[in-house]
């Protein structure tokens, strides 16, 4: 059998049964296939003493370069990370969304869903004041036109829940944004995600009325984050609150950015036993490659030197969020008849020591490098000692 790509001897991770194996990958007319022992490839990788995992998936990051003063360019910050699969965290909404889709979204080499922004004109920075989140002017019959319209790319609703955007309304805005993710799932036959900013909240607002409100398979973004209301105890234990609504299904999203995490809140969750479902970036256009934000893979790390287990840490990259966007036929795995988007990523001992925004160091112990990034089987980046 001929095939384009052979990947031999990499480490393949079962992120079902979490077990480890040394095996071969091919890739054929960009989908993976099934190797035989007199496969024939026009090009061979070796892939010894490194991983092979499927494309990394950045599920909230900002990349509406366009007509945002916040997005992120997704070839330049996502394919050198090993990600062929992001989510773009509500940059746009229903008035400019059509505009992203158009001049971003189809022409990024990797494949770029969204969330679409409950407030009209999405999240913008610099501004005297924060996104609109009057429910009064989320507009639900403009927002499940593009919903219906760009099915395939809009995987739901952002809102954000915190002092800067919140005024009075109190929980208000999010009881709205799921009203209207419920019509949507109605006209759109899917699942409609509700992503939740969660930060530094008023005190008409509690995290456990945001968690009773969010549905299975809605998305807490910013778990570690340090102001106000945390998702921890006054002993420093998880919220039990918490762990019910992961119970009941909702996912858990650390959502790293610049601010929304601390080595402190990292080391007690994990302490606890307590890892995020999913790690992303949050990268904004400033903060593209400038840590203590800089990438998904610098998340990664960051997670590591914190004591986050190696495979979970590539499991919250690949399988679930994939899981949770609906999207394992198309990312987070390397099952054959699948799209072949895949990392080589090696995992190097490092004597880095990590810092975060607000003066806390951790000692690295792991920092993971991705050597190639494939995008429908074809080599879009490759380091050059690899």
């Amino acid at each position: 059998m001929n095939c384009d790509y052979l990947i031999k001897n990499g480490t393949v991770v079962d992120f079902r049964t979490m077990r480890t194996s040394i095996r071969d990958v091919c890739i054929k007319d960009g989908l993976f296939v099934e190797g035989s022992e007199d496969m024939n490839a026009q090009f061979t990788l070796d892939a010894a003493g490194k991983y092979v995992l499927p494309g990394l998936i950045d599920e909230h990051v900002h990349l509406n370069v366009s007509n945002s003063n916040i997005g992120s360019n997704a070839d330049l910050l996502c394919i050198p990370m090993g990600v062929t699969t992001a989510v773009d965290a509500g940059t746009s909404g229903w008035t400019n969304f059509e505009g992203f889709y158009n001049y971003n979204i189809v022409r990024y080499v990797p494949n770029v869903l969204a969330y679409l922004h409950v407030s009209p004109y999405g999240v913008h920075s610099g501004c005297i004041h924060e996104e609109n989140h009057d429910p009064a002017d989320f507009n639900e019959r403009e927002i499940i036109r593009r919903l219906v319209k760009y099915r395939d790319t809009i995987v739901g609703l952002k809102v954000r829940m915190c002092k800067a955007t919140l005024g009075d309304h109190g929980i208000a805005p999010l009881r709205r944004a799921v009203e209207i993710a419920e019509e949507a799932c109605r006209e759109t036959g899917k699942f409609c995600i509700v992503d939740v900013h969660y930060d530094n909240l008023p005190e008409n607002v509690t995290v456990q009325e945001i968690l009773d409100t969010l549905r299975p398979g809605d998305v807490i973004s910013h778990i570690m984050q340090v102001h106000g209301e945390t998702m921890f105890e006054p002993d420093g234990r998880i919220r039990e609150a918490l762990k019910q609504a992961r119970d009941k299904g909702v996912w858990m999203d650390d959502c790293h950015g610049r601010v929304h995490w601390s080595f402190e809140n990292l080391r007690r969750a994990y302490a606890d036993g307590f890892y995020p479902d999913i790690i992303s970036s949050d990268v904004v256009r400033i903060s593209t490659f400038v840590k203590p934000g800089a990438s998904l893979v610098h998340a990664m790390n960051v997670c590591s030197a914190a004591g986050m287990d190696e495979l979970e840490i590539f499991k919250a990259v690949t399988y679930t969020p994939a899981k949770a966007l609906g999207i394992l036929d198309s990312a987070g795995t390397l099952e054959p008849g699948r799209p072949a988007d895949l990392c080589i990523m090696e995992a190097r001992d490092t004597e880095e020591e990590y810092l975060d925004w607000w003066g806390g160091s951790c000692q690295g112990q792991k920092c993971f490098v991705p050597l190639a990034t494939f995008k429908d089987g074809v080599i879009v980046y490759r380091q050059t000692f690899f």
